[in-house]
């Protein structure tokens, strides 16, 4: 027999939670691979503003790893949630 996981609808709440959880997710994996593409240029030779020097030489490495980044940080940040919430049922 199959249980049921999820007794109730998903509320619109929700829905928008989740959307905010891939937002922080993406941005914060976005600002990850900017500073690791830039950090050569935090060195005493290298201009920081505007940045001369990239290890990525394709920019549509930030589209993929942000996609990557904010799949990977949602379900983190899900699994975080859960923990709280079981353990405050105890």
């Amino acid at each position: 027999m199959i249980h049921r996981i999820r007794k109730n609808k998903i509320t619109k709440d929700e829905i928008v939670a989740d959307f905010i959880f891939l937002a922080v997710a993406f941005i914060v994996s976005i600002a990850a691979l900017f500073i690791f593409d830039i950090h050569w240029n935090f060195y005493p030779d290298g201009r920081l503003f505007p940045p001369e020097k990239f290890i990525f030489e394709d920019r549509s490495i930030y589209l993929w790893g942000g996609l990557l980044g904010s799949i990977i940080g949602f379900f983190i940040i899900k699994l975080f949630l859960f923990g709280l919430k079981e353990d405050s049922k105890k």
